[in-house]
């Protein structure tokens, strides 16, 4: 049978914790929680992730048991430690009720020179969205709006309703919405090895690591890379803001 770990996460900025169980390598199992919080995951320990950066976390084995006893042993760890990011401290957003065809196709109708104009100029589409929680006061930056509506909705398609709102500073779904400045080029960045998955560079900015690296041009393999976490490497690592 095989082998299973029990691992705890601590926040070292506010000494907050998460315990969770794995059956594969803890670097694996760091890697998935960094692409799942990239990915704009709405879990409390995600959320805290992009909140206070990855650098301020650790992980470590707190046990190790037969894969059968993976869920008694994480209740145990849970009860010994209490830890916050286990708990939904956040209520769940409430889902709107998806309409009836006859219904979506109108709405589609209301809002389709918005989604098209957007398309086609491109002024607010690839832009970073910031949501605020009307209910818990809570801010999450997604990459654009059809992420935001997805997280939040659980429909891309309802991004109009997002971008209307993010333009005149008014409320959709809940959360009161913002168009944020794009400035991928000051943002930190980390280089994953992609043979040992462990992190071994981390730069300022895009820049910074383009020119300790030796890339030519402006890094456009460094680019794709981040902005598709996991899929694409670039001087032999994956490469994430940070």
């Amino acid at each position: 049978m095989a082998q299973g770990i029990i691992y705890l996460i601590l926040n070292k900025q506010n000494g907050h914790k998460y315990v969770g169980q794995t059956t594969q390598g803890m670097n694996k199992q760091w890697q998935q929680h960094i692409q799942e919080a990239l990915r704009m995951s709405s879990k409390p320990l995600h959320r805290a992730m992009r909140q206070y950066g990855n650098n301020n976390f650790m992980i470590k084995e707190i046990d190790e048991c037969d894969e059968r006893l993976l869920n008694e042993k994480e209740a145990y760890w849970i009860d010994q430690h209490q830890p916050e990011y286990n708990s939904i401290t956040v209520p769940e957003v409430v889902k709107v009720v998806e309409p009836t065809p006859q219904r979506d196709r109108s709405q589609q109708k209301s809002w389709g020179s918005l989604t098209e104009k957007n398309r086609g100029n491109g002024k607010h589409c690839g832009l970073k969205i910031r949501g605020k929680n009307l209910t818990t006061g809570v801010c999450v930056d997604y990459e654009n709006a059809r992420i935001a509506a997805k997280e939040i909705t659980g429909d891309p398609g309802k991004n109009a309703n997002i971008l209307l709102a993010a333009r005149t500073g008014g409320t959709a779904y809940g959360h009161k919405w913002q168009i944020m400045e794009e400035k991928t080029k000051k943002k930190s960045v980390f280089g994953v090895n992609k043979k040992t998955e462990l992190i071994e560079v981390r730069f300022e900015s895009i820049a910074a690591a383009v020119r300790e690296l030796g890339g030519k041009g402006r890094g456009t393999g460094l680019i794709k890379s981040l902005r598709n976490p996991g899929r694409y490497s670039w001087k032999g690592y994956l490469w994430f803001y940070g």
